[in-house]
């Protein structure tokens, strides 16, 4: 026996293992770039790695932005390449003799068993039994050999032909083409090969159904007499319930069966539609208060001096999720109970009459599995958040932060725990869908090749993502910052409201949302992780006594941190006071005041106004700048022809 081959499919398949690898080895290299040198700064190289040294510094001095142009180009050539070769491979594997495509393909449902092939005889709606034939391994070339698709359907139109409806008789009590009261299945032998036959009363010679060949008999392992008789009696039993199933006296009961069917359907669906109804009004009133539990985070002026557990904080948030999460399902869950109460109410009537009994079969079979596997997906989907959630509570059961730090552990965890859900559940799905189509046997080969291409095409194409992708897991990773921060990323600033793995949203000063591809982040500057400073510049005039400007300073910071409204704020007073600059327009005194983050704003501004009503009741100036004019004589020249008295 020859063994084919698909010269196309190994060709693609090692393109797509190589893109696949260079893909790997990119985001490899880039995460071990950014975790050794997070400021993308040039190492130092001794001089037996000056090839390394020189790679490194074109790497840093490659414009990236200019050279998209170029990337893009290269990737149409290499795309262009790639599918040269493999219709070339084709091709020339197509001229080898034992390597034609033909001798691959066999049409749907064939089995192949040894030197047999096997197919289901369906009759009615139902499976009755596998024939078996000769292996054919050129279809378009058989010779003396019946491939078993076409003894299947000639068994199959012999069938068709005796439960069909013929003109109505009035001598006849039956509307089909043989009678189903005298229904006889027989077995002779003709040729040495066991026939079963079909005739009833009024035929004047037996109908053929089929004969039973060696190679069924070899497939079920009996003799040729005895697989025949097992063959009688099943298709004598099969050939009287279709016959009966399509008199006119059958036809009515059918009716009534299909419309309860109905009926039945159509208050099932209702009573689904209902609670998936209620579930969506508990969902709602879940959503208000989970918005209402992350609005209520303990505030950053609680004093640091306190410690608290971070799971007994979130315990509500998570557990809150977890209904939330249930909701989903249920409702997720209801929603697909509706389809496919539908589909089975649709195809239980339809099986009803035998004329669409197969379609019902088909109907039912189809998305029964596809459904399963979306049930199957969405189970492995919530099983897998909650997972994640028990192993956030899990990893930080010991863990103990101070209260200043808490709402910022919190919102990090919710941001990690949605980025991570995120892509698990992509992830999930993917499997899923390629289950469904390699169960559904949906061309695979066809499905490969493409899935091949557009990887190989993604691999190109997609760089700017994979970087995206990188940038954003390591920003997580690193904590570099979180939702809620007030940070500065290239010329744009404000508060970050949105981040996942592929984007940075900000929303500035001016209410403008800010969104940012993480692969463009290459420098941030946080003002709002741990702590944040208020930095005070203060000019007064130059003829100001320092010392007591200073004595000033220091009371109006002390009344200020004495305060019970601004006293949490405050982490630090006094850390900085001091001349900074002296200058035409005066002097510069600068103060530094450590707060909680985000809180250097607001404690800035009420110092600057306490200062200046300070400043003002002890006749202490704002420094202005100073301008001095100098005048001197002017001396008128003498008259024309007069000499200079000076002289």
């Amino acid at each position: 026996m020859r063994f084919a081959v698909e010269p196309g499919l190994a060709t693609v398949s090692l393109c797509c293992m190589a893109a696949s690898v260079a893909f790997l080895a990119g985001v490899a290299n880039r995460l071990r770039w950014r975790s050794t040198y997070p400021d993308y700064q040039q190492p130092m190289f001794t001089e037996s790695d000056a090839q390394t040294a020189f790679f490194w510094s074109c790497l840093q001095n490659w414009n990236w932005r200019q050279s998209r142009q170029h990337l893009a180009r290269v990737g149409v050539i290499g795309l262009l390449l790639v599918f040269g070769l493999i219709l070339q491979a084709s091709v020339a594997f197509g001229q080898i003799p034992g390597l034609t495509s033909t001798e691959v393909q066999v049409p749907q449902g064939v089995e192949r068993f040894g030197f047999n092939e096997l197919l289901y005889i369906d009759f009615n709606g139902k499976r009755l039994f596998k024939i078996a034939s000769p292996l054919v391994l050129n279809r378009s070339d058989p010779g003396s050999q019946i491939p078993v698709e076409l003894r299947a359907a000639q068994i199959k139109s012999n069938l068709d032909q005796l439960i069909a409806n013929t003109v109505s008789d009035e001598s006849r009590s039956y509307s089909t083409f043989i009678d189903p009261k005298t229904l006889q299945i027989k077995v002779e032998v003709i040729n040495g090969q066991p026939v079963l036959l079909a005739k009833d009363a009024h035929l004047v010679e037996p109908r053929v159904i089929l004969t039973v060949t060696d190679s069924d008999a070899q497939y079920y392992g009996t003799s040729k007499e005895l697989l025949a008789k097992r063959w009688q009696t099943l298709l004598e039993a099969e050939l009287h319930e279709a016959l009966e199933s399509r008199q006119p006296e059958a036809f009515k009961q059918q009716i009534r069966d299909a419309a309860l069917y109905l009926i039945a359907t159509l208050f099932s669906s209702l009573v689904v539609v209902y609670i998936w109804w209620l579930l969506g009004k508990r969902k709602q009133s879940l959503e208000e208060l989970q918005k209402d539990q992350e609005a209520a985070l303990p505030s950053t002026e609680t004093p640091h001096l306190y410690q608290a557990k971070l799971p007994e904080y979130l315990q509500p948030i998570f557990s809150l999720k977890s209904r939330l999460q249930l909701v989903y399902f249920l409702r997720w869950f209801l929603f697909w109970a509706f389809l496919l109460i539908w589909t089975a109410g649709v195809a239980a009537t339809l099986y009803q009459f035998p004329q669409t009994r197969l379609f019902a079969v088909r109907l039912i079979s189809t998305p029964i599995l596809v459904l399963s596997a979306l049930l199957l997906t969405g189970l492995a989907d919530s099983l897998s958040t909650v997972a994640i959630d028990k192993f956030i509570k899990a990893s930080a059961s010991s863990e103990v932060i101070s209260l200043e730090t808490l709402q910022r552990k919190s919102q990090r965890i919710l941001t990690i725990v949605g980025a991570v859900q995120g892509l698990k559940t992509v992830l999930i799905y993917i499997v899923g869908v390629i289950f469904i189509l390699q169960t559904l046997q949906i061309a695979p080969v066809s499905i490969l090749t493409l899935g091949a291409v557009l990887a190989l095409a993604a691999s190109f194409a997609a760089q700017s993502l994979v970087k995206d992708l990188t940038n954003g897991l390591l920003i997580l990773l690193e904590d570099q910052y979180a939702v809620g921060d007030f940070i500065s990323i290239n010329s744009a600033s404000g508060t970050v409201e949105n981040l996942n793995l592929r984007i940075t949203q900000l929303r500035s000063n001016a209410g403008n949302l800010i969104t940012i591809p993480n692969s463009q982040i290459q420098q941030v500057e946080n003002m709002g992780k741990h702590w944040s400073r208020a930095t005070v510049l203060i000019e007064v005039a130059y003829e100001t006594d320092i010392d007591a400007a200073i004595k000033i300073i220091h009371e109006t910071i002390e009344a200020l941190s004495q305060d019970p409204e601004w006293q949490p704020q405050i982490l630090n007073p006094e850390e900085l006071v001091g001349l900074e600059n002296i200058s035409h327009a005066g002097m510069t005194i600068q103060i530094w005041i450590r707060t909680l983050p985000l809180k250097q704003w607001n404690v800035g501004r009420e110092f600057r106004r306490r200062l200046k009503i300070a400043l003002g009741s002890n006749g202490i100036q704002i420094g202005t700048p100073q301008l001095i004019s100098i005048q001197q004589p002017i001396i008128s020249p003498p008259p024309f022809g007069q000499s200079n008295p000076g002289k």
